[in-house]
């Protein structure tokens, strides 16, 4: 039987390794955001600009150009993604790879699978709502060599931040948690709304607390359940990535976590619950593509199945 990714009996997952190793899966996050705000505080000092400064009572680089605070905010992940890789190793004695997958090897054609079928829809998805709404969007006045630089650091930098996300969420809280919930749908909404609410504090969330927020719950829920129907955080890497791409290069808007890069487009006139609608339909649409294609019943009904007889003894 093939190895359930969610009950992953690989090295040791006893609940005070897991207690041990969120901490320092925290302190790696922590010890990222600090070589952040140094890199800023440096940057501003040695930029040569007298309007260039680190704002300490805002923890805010004033006047830093965003594609260059972009860069900076992802060396949180880099050192993230590195810190989950040693401390996995350290205190669970197993591989950064047991929080992507059960199997001996990454399949990275499911990998491209999900980031070519997610980025497919978001483009149609804009397009369409261009279409209704052209008053809504415009091109961004911004020099080529300006984009040519977002798009290289985007490419580079954008999947290590949101495949660390995903080794966080959808591997390592879904194992550990998984541990005593059985249930996919279940799991999927106890780690699907950590997800979301831990990007309340998004500056997107200044549009509509309610409807963006409702966008970072479903989108967590729904990739978590994609991740335990197919046994892998293959897909959802691919699709994260799509998404944060595909904004870092084509849109940019005011009050945006990414800032105001040099995107090729820039967005007015943000709607709340259209956003939220084109995202459910999205969701809904790689959802089923996904499960259709990839769907590992069998696993979860055996694991299932042990429990409940498990529970009898």
């Amino acid at each position: 039987m093939e190895q359930n990714f969610i009950k992953m009996n690989q090295g040791i997952n006893n609940w005070k390794r897991y207690t041990s190793s969120f901490f320092l899966f925290m302190f790696s996050m922590f010890l990222g955001s600090i070589i952040y705000f140094l890199a800023l505080i440096i940057f501003a000092e040695k930029d040569g600009n007298d309007q260039t400064y680190f704002d300490f009572k805002e923890m805010v680089g004033v006047n830093v150009r965003p594609e260059f605070d972009f860069i900076f905010s992802n060396l949180t992940y880099v050192i993230w993604i590195l810190g989950m890789a040693l401390f996995i190793k350290l205190i669970h004695k197993r591989k950064l790879k047991t929080l992507i997958t059960p199997n001996e090897k990454i399949n990275w054609k499911r990998v491209f699978w999900g980031f070519g079928l997610f980025f497919c829809l978001l483009t149609v998805t804009t397009i369409v709502d261009a279409l209704f709404n052209p008053q809504d969007y415009s091109l961004n006045n911004i020099q080529v060599q300006d984009f040519l630089f977002l798009f290289l650091f985007v490419l580079i930098l954008t999947p290590i931040q949101t495949t660390a996300e995903e080794v966080f969420f959808r591997g390592y809280l879904m194992q550990w948690f998984g541990r005593k919930v059985s249930h996919p749908l279940v799991l999927s909404i106890i780690v699907g709304s950590i997800f979301g609410a831990l990007h309340f504090s998004n500056p997107e969330m200044n549009y509509s607390a309610f409807f963006v927020g409702s966008d970072y719950v479903l989108s967590g829920i729904l990739w978590c359940y994609i991740t335990a129907r197919t046994n892998s955080a293959e897909l959802t890497i691919g699709a994260h990535a799509a998404n944060n791409m595909f904004i870092g290069w084509f849109l940019t808007m005011d009050d945006s976590v990414f800032g105001k890069l040099p995107s090729l487009f820039v967005i007015d006139n943000i709607n709340p619950k259209t956003t939220l609608l084109w995202t459910v339909i999205s969701l809904s649409v790689f959802t089923y593509y996904s499960i259709k294609n990839f769907d590992n019943k069998k696993t979860i009904n055996d694991e299932l199945e042990q429990d409940i007889h498990s529970s009898f003894k």
